[in-house]
């Protein structure tokens, strides 16, 4: 399975050519094995807030339609992806990053970000 980066998942729904139609053929043969961290939803939540994030639907109705539409599964976050989140060395991740990282390593997925601050970390990466 394949665990999406907050970015990745938006920017793939909302069809932007930035994700590229090698990375959109990925992601729609990767449908069934698509995952999203709920630390995610918080992200959406917060860039909507201050909107550097806009939706052309509602907030829970977009959220409901993306993850019904690209098939991914929601992962919750626990103690353990909590506990693994504070133990990734530097200080250049956010809150959120760390509990995707977390999400990412805790449940054996890949990760497909483009996020450079979570290189080098103990990830699996699908791109």
């Amino acid at each position: 399975m394949v665990l999406l980066d907050t970015p990745i998942f938006v920017a793939w729904m909302a069809r932007d050519p930035r994700v590229g139609q090698e990375r959109m053929g990925l992601f729609e043969q990767a449908k069934g094995r698509l995952a999203l961290s709920e630390a995610s939803l918080v992200e959406i939540a917060e860039e909507l807030r201050t909107k550097r994030l806009r939706f052309p639907l509602p907030t829970q109705i977009w959220i409901e339609m993306a993850l019904r539409e690209s098939g991914a599964i929601l992962i919750p976050l626990n103690g353990a992806i909590v506990a693994r989140s504070v133990r990734f060395p530097g200080n250049d991740l956010d809150t959120i990053d760390r509990l995707i990282a977390a999400t990412a390593v805790e449940s054996d997925l890949e990760l497909a970000t483009w996020n450079p601050a979570l290189s080098g970390l103990e990830i699996r990466y699908f791109f």
